[in-house]
């Protein structure tokens, strides 16, 4: 299987494991896309950003329970308090996959499905 990778060919059946390598290149190249456009429309002073892509993967470490995070960042802000508003802003609306807790949103009805 050969894929396109910024100009680069790689055949990934013959560098098997390294997909996860080719995935976070490509994730850094849109990321350093994403930071020119902001100098292209000239808003650098007006753009609050904060991203984290990574990958999930087993510690090497003696504790086979714990991982590491393999990831690319980057954040465009001012001061602390900008990433605060920015932390809050992704809690306040995180969609939980396993839906809202129903006794958490009956709290304080006096309904009880117990």
């Amino acid at each position: 299987m050969l894929d396109l990778l910024c100009g680069i060919e790689i055949n990934l059946d013959k560098h098997k494991g390294m997909e996860k390598d080719g995935f976070l290149f490509e994730i850094q190249r849109l990321a350093v896309e994403m930071d020119s456009l902001i100098d292209e429309y000239g808003v650098r002073d007006e753009v609050m950003s904060l991203f984290v892509v990574g990958v999930v993967e087993p510690s090497e470490g003696p504790d086979p329970d714990t991982s590491q995070l393999r990831a690319i960042y980057g954040y465009n802000l001012n001061n602390r308090e900008e990433l605060e508003e920015l932390l809050n802003f992704a809690s306040d609306t995180y969609k939980d996959p396993e839906g809202p807790d129903i006794n958490d949103l009956l709290d304080g009805l006096g309904i009880s499905l117990n």
